[in-house]
């Protein structure tokens, strides 16, 4: 398997502001989903107050997927390990949340939310999308986003196209929007929502915050990869109105230009500590605690605590008893594979 080319001599030091980031995310994507979405979906037994703002959350996450895959690749010496240490922190957690999610949902109901053994099944490779087999919990509709996003990387750092990543992005986003733009006046909706689906366009924000954070990109290249990348949203559009790209698109600039250092508050570095599992498992667990809690009296703000609070503890779990045993289990393999493979040094 190939190295990848030109890699840095030092590694890059992790930046703690990315998990404030998440853990804001997945914050504001967990407000949204117990306040509004909610109310949309069942009604809560009081009116509240309306957060739909924060389900661009996501868009968030995938700028700081742009940034932190790029970092990762660099602290590789093989693509393969930045397949298989992918692998090592998602699947394992996520095995886990679609078994809790499915077993709670199956026990205490969730009105259309609840489905058959194998639909489970099928959801555990996190590729059931592409099947058209429906989501255990409606969040992983964008883990088969970032699936694609790493595999695109893959491919670039396989082919040691990486340095030209901004000119490569600049085509892509243009090739995206194009395809929309075609599906869109032929009438063809599916097609547009497929050739929609990548969200090239924030997580070239992050590949650019990287690119910016290390001094290695022409201001030129830079608006130019933002232009397009707007292009889209006012030509096209997406999930997110267009005021979201530019709140982004500053995050992302203000986190290249290191001034989110201020984001060390302890309880929100933990908070995106935990904001993968925490992501996975709020969403149709909180609803089943909700509806359960209102339905014997709680005020909707208390039973919302209470599913907050479940989540948060269910994803301390997870992160303890699974992800990060999984991690440490990967890398012991991999410093094995590593020494059994090194030539010793009377040889070389």
């Amino acid at each position: 398997m190939r190295s990848i080319a030109a890699a840095p001599d030092a590694s890059p030091p992790r930046l703690v502001e990315l998990d404030a980031l998440r853990g804001l995310a997945a914050l504001a994507v967990a407000l949204y989903h117990f306040t509004t979405e909610y109310s949309d979906l069942y009604g809560h037994s009081v009116p509240l107050w309306d957060l739909r703002f924060g389900k661009y959350g996501v868009q968030l996450f995938f700028a700081i997927s742009g940034f932190v895959i790029l970092m990762s690749l660099e602290r590789v010496e093989r693509v393969r390990d930045f397949l298989w240490s992918r692998a090592a922190r998602l699947y394992p957690s996520y095995w886990t949340a679609v078994a809790l999610t499915f077993t709670v949902v199956t026990l205490f109901g969730l009105p259309e939310r609840e489905f058959s053994f194998q639909t489970a099944l099928v959801n555990l490779t996190m590729f059931h999308e592409l099947l058209r087999v429906p989501h255990v919990d409606t969040v992983y509709w964008t883990l088969t986003i970032e699936l694609s996003f790493y595999l695109l990387m893959f491919v670039l750092a396989y082919t040691r196209t990486l340095p030209k990543i901004i000119p490569i992005f600049i085509v892509l986003v243009v090739a995206q929007t194009l395809a929309e733009l075609a599906a869109q006046s032929l009438g063809m909706t599916f097609l547009s929502r497929l050739a929609s689906r990548p969200h090239l366009q924030y997580f070239a924000l992050g590949v650019l915050a990287f690119k910016q954070s290390r001094g290695e990109v022409s201001l030129p290249s830079a608006l130019a990869l933002v232009g397009v990348s707007l292009a889209h949203e006012v030509l096209v559009g997406s999930e997110a109105p267009v005021p979201v790209f530019g709140v982004v698109l500053g995050i992302t600039w203000a986190l290249s230009r290191g001034a989110l250092r201020w984001l060390t508050w302890r309880p929100l570095l933990f908070m995106g500590f935990i904001s993968y599992p925490f992501y996975l498992v709020h969403q149709n667990i909180g609803y089943v605690i909700i509806r359960r809690l209102e339905a014997a009296g709680w005020r909707p703000e208390a039973a919302i605590a209470f599913a907050f609070a479940v989540g948060f503890l269910l994803a301390v779990f997870i992160t303890y008893r699974v992800e990060q045993p999984a991690l440490r289990a990967f890398r012991q393999w991999r410093r094995k594979a590593q020494a059994r493979t090194a030539v010793p040094s009377h040889i070389a």
